[in-house]
């Protein structure tokens, strides 16, 4: 669903997205229903919905403006943010690169709650210092101090997303001199609260409320899938960071000595296994000369393939994109999106050729890193197609981590 945009700040878009005006209609509802409920004998049916719908508003007007001090500080600190887009309680930023430094990173966490709680106390001790607490203007005014101190708690739990998360895993950081310590107990933490969410959801569920216990397990457990997606993530992370090529199975070099005529390499073509294989590697006398297309042979007639031999069409091997085995994985993985085929010749020290490596080479090599071993006829199909399996998106989490710092 398209987004509108607000306000233009710093070059930085900030955009609401339909959504929030759900959320504004709901918190309007629930709110105006409280009012009903508690306060009916003092406000209308038409007031409550004032108060419900300006209470909403307001608070979640603030959010916007406490997000604008959060880019403020968040761009002190080196971050590139390239829009902002406003759900539910919160915003979407689309960041083209992240905070290099612990201490940067702890600012930015604790902006948000404390402007919560800041805004909090005014509003809360505005409320109280005015007689008249029936006043329409001072129940909103009161109600979006407390939503706002309920936010600032909120948003203080030390949970992946929240600023409490950036926070607890930005402290061990700063401290431990590794930002891995503070991800891996970060990630610890959230697992650890995820069970027992889970926990206490199931127990809510048989002894208590089912509905309460449904969401609560529903919530644990999604929890606990995520802090394992998390811990798998990192897993890609590292095997992308510290793997080499030479660690990897390659695709084995087809070869043709350079005498052999365009005839014996239309039998080679057709009796080849792999339908997306097009290049020939040219031998002399066990020396790799150069490399050729299978597609050579729509150049000449097929009354001349007797007469022209493959040695006079090759290409030098330097011609064909081509990485060497000490070359760090996540180096070769964005080489490799540059080609037009997904295929790269391995060189060793020597500049001799060891095979080919392509996107499924590569992602195969990542499951079995993770444990996961594939079936053979998948494999198959996937060398054939010459993809990333199980829609890893290899690219796009190395780029992530360069946002990061991290490469």
């Amino acid at each position: 669903m398209r987004s509108w945009q607000i306000f233009k700040i710093w070059g930085i878009p900030f955009k609401i997205h339909p959504y929030w005006f759900a959320i504004l209609f709901l918190f309007s509802w629930s709110i105006s229903n409280q009012v009903n409920l508690t306060s009916g004998d003092i406000y209308n049916t038409k007031e409550a919905w004032i108060i419900g719908f300006l209470s909403s508003f307001f608070f979640l007007s603030s959010i916007i403006s406490h997000e604008v001090l959060h880019t403020f500080v968040s761009l002190n600190q080196g971050v590139k943010i390239k829009k902002i887009t406003f759900y539910f309680l919160g915003a979407i930023f689309q960041i083209d690169k992240y905070c290099q430094t612990a201490l940067g990173n702890i600012k930015i966490a604790i902006v948000r709650p404390l402007l919560c709680f800041a805004t909090a106390s005014i509003l809360i001790l505005i409320s109280n210092y005015v007689e008249s607490q029936e006043l329409i203007s001072i129940n909103i005014i009161y109600r979006v101090g407390i939503l706002n101190l309920f936010l600032g708690f909120l948003n203080l739990l030390p949970i992946g997303s929240l600023d409490g998360g950036d926070l607890l895993k930005s402290i061990i950081w700063h401290f431990s001199g590794s930002k891995n310590k503070g991800r891996n107990f970060l990630n610890k933490v959230n697992l650890s609260l995820s069970f027992l969410v889970l926990l206490f959801g199931i127990f809510c569920l048989f002894r208590f409320n089912f509905y309460y216990g449904f969401i609560l397990s529903f919530l644990g457990l999604f929890g606990v899938n995520s802090s394992k997606s998390e811990s798998q993530f990192f897993k890609i992370e590292n095997i992308l960071k510290f793997s080499k090529v030479s660690d990897l199975k390659l695709k084995p070099l087809r070869r043709i000595e350079f005498d052999s005529n365009f005839s014996e390499l239309n039998t080679l073509i057709k009796n080849k296994k792999d339908a997306s294989d097009k290049y020939y590697f040219v031998t002399n006398n066990g020396r790799w000369t150069g490399f050729v297309d299978e597609n050579i042979l729509k150049t000449v007639s097929i009354k001349k393939w007797e007469r022209n031999f493959v040695g006079d069409f090759k290409k030098p091997i330097k011609n064909f994109v081509n990485v060497s085995s000490n070359d760090k994985l996540w180096k070769i993985i964005e080489r490799l999106e540059e080609t037009s085929e997904g295929l790269i010749l391995v060189l060793n020290a020597g500049d001799i050729p060891l095979g080919i490596i392509d996107r499924s080479k590569i992602g195969n090599f990542v499951l079995h890193k993770l444990g996961f071993n594939l079936p053979s006829e998948f494999l198959n199909k996937l060398n054939y197609k010459n993809q990333y399996p199980l829609g890893i998106e290899l690219p796009r989490i190395i780029n992530s981590m360069k946002q990061k710092g991290d490469l």
